[in-house]
């Protein structure tokens, strides 16, 4: 196991960042539309929190991102994504503690409800599930769009709307 640490994003951090989730994305999908979403994300003041993964050389070997989200055109929601590991320490749980580190910061931010649109064998190991989320409209449905609430309150219901990044 990789030793690591993890931090909040820099500015500075964004061209590594952008290349991680290149490599990483890019492998599965042959695109660069996640380190384009991300960049936009930060551009556009969308960015509710950024996490890296810190390696003990200084590289960056993971990734998180949490955005706002509008419930019914209040700021009542985050979204997880993209996250990403390098290849080769993929399923060394990096991943793992970048998101549950994130949701322990959001909780402690305030934020009751975190989307996610992802692997329905991964998210629910953190507490996201379909039925919390199908209540909600959005642009995406089914086992795959899931959430999690963090605290008491929040609505149970309404329309979601995600950032401009999104198209």
């Amino acid at each position: 196991m990789i030793g690591f640490f993890t931090r909040a994003a820099r500015p500075e951090d964004m061209d590594a960042i952008a290349a991680l989730s290149d490599e990483a994305f890019g492998l599965a999908f042959n695109s660069r539309d996640e380190s384009r979403l991300i960049r936009q994300l930060h551009a556009d003041g969308d960015s509710l929190l950024s996490l890296v993964a810190e390696a003990d050389d200084g590289s960056i070997v993971g990734h998180i991102e949490f955005f706002r989200i509008l419930i019914d055109g209040e700021p009542l929601a985050a979204g997880l994504g993209p996250m990403s590991a390098k290849p080769g320490l993929q399923k060394t749980g990096i991943g793992s503690y970048l998101v549950r580190t994130g949701l322990e910061e959001l909780d402690i931010l305030g934020e009751t409800l975190v989307f996610v649109l992802g692997h329905t064998h991964y998210y629910p190991r953190f507490g996201f599930d379909a039925e919390t989320a199908r209540t909600f409209t959005s642009p995406w449905s089914g086992p795959h769009f899931m959430a999690i609430r963090l605290a008491e309150g929040g609505p149970d219901s309404g329309t979601l709307t995600y950032p401009r990044a999104f198209g």
